[in-house]
């Protein structure tokens, strides 16, 4: 399973750097127009950026209960191919 969790933990550290370098402006000090017209600009964009950080977060949530069910299933396959004997049931 390391296999497939190196992509992931690669693809999680990209995804996490990407919205660090799209940062939203800092707010303007002022109550004309212009910046009124900026602030909520700003606003819009950390909408988005929470909305691409939720959506991040719920893929890894459901990555994580793929793998896990893959290694249940995994797991149940090698207790399956084991060869136990048949318990004997004592005769009274």
């Amino acid at each position: 399973m390391t296999k497939r969790r190196l992509p992931f933990a690669i693809l999680f550290a990209a995804c996490t750097i990407v919205p660090a370098m799209a940062a939203c402006p800092a707010p303007m000090a002022g109550d004309t127009a212009a910046a009124i017209e900026a602030n909520q600009q700003r606003l819009v964009c950390l909408q988005q950026e929470l909305s691409r950080k939720s959506e991040q977060y719920q893929y890894k949530v459901e990555i994580n209960a793929i793998e896990r069910k893959i290694d249940d299933i995994q797991l149940q396959r090698r207790f399956d191919s084991l060869n136990f004997p048949k318990p004997v049931t004592p005769v009274f």
